[in-house]
């Protein structure tokens, strides 16, 4: 049975999600505070984290700070601030998806079995495959329906960290930063022509790209494994 880690200060709200997340067979975990919820997860290693932003004393930003700071594991932000700005702040610290208050039982579940499903499924063979386009982090192999794909290391690093993210929106600067470094954060020129080289190479339709989507006002998104569906 996957834990669920809620940190929610609200305790009816925290109480009505534990119970939902219970009647679908998750083991719910739940704490009141950033501190509370930090404990939690060093004792219990949750397979996902809810969080709340608005928390008393420690609020959620300097949660998230310190969760990626020893752990990938998923986290999904769910607040009432629903800002564009606030979404790609969210984001960019690196939480896995971001869910505005209020939202109904049913789409808070999808979106904790979307996040896990591709969280599992990239991480635990370090292999990402949708049907039609392959990419193994390891050997550094790519293929698209089944044909060999030859990338330069740059457009690989680039490909390799949609992957390891598939489904997450992944903000311009965190990009730019894992594939270029700090020191070229605001060099979004670089990010679009590579954008540009990988579709060139990998999308049945480059002007219509099916793989490698693009997240208006926030960055880009390599599909997830089990997404394939409409095109942009």
């Amino acid at each position: 049975m996957k834990k669920i880690l809620l940190i929610e200060d609200d305790v009816e709200l925290a109480r009505f999600l534990a119970w939902q997340l219970e009647q679908n067979n998750y083991q719910a975990l739940v704490a009141h505070s950033g501190p509370e919820g930090l404990a939690l997860l060093q004792a219990q290693r949750p397979d996902l984290i809810l969080l709340d932003l608005m928390l008393p004393g420690m609020d959620g930003w300097e949660v998230l700070r310190a969760i990626r700071a020893t752990s990938e594991i998923p986290v999904i932000i769910i607040s009432a601030l629903g800002a564009e700005s606030d979404i790609v702040r969210g984001l960019e610290a690196g939480a896995d998806d971001y869910l505005t208050k209020p939202f109904g039982p049913r789409q808070l579940l999808a979106r904790v079995q979307a996040v896990l499903r591709r969280y599992e499924s990239t991480t635990a063979r370090g292999v990402y495959d949708n049907g039609r386009l392959y990419v193994n982090l390891i050997t550094q192999e790519v293929r698209v329906d089944g044909r060999p794909v030859e990338l330069t290391p740059t457009e690989f690093r680039l490909l390799s960290t949609l992957a390891r993210f598939a489904g997450r929106p992944l903000t311009h600067d965190f990009l730019l930063r894992e594939v270029w470094g700090e020191e070229h954060v605001q060099d979004r020129g670089y990010l679009k022509l590579y954008i540009w080289y990988l579709r060139q190479k990998i999308e049945p339709d480059p002007n219509h790209p099916l793989f490698i989507r693009t997240e208006r006002g926030i960055g880009y998104r390599l599909v997830g494994p089990d997404e394939l569906g409409t095109v942009e």
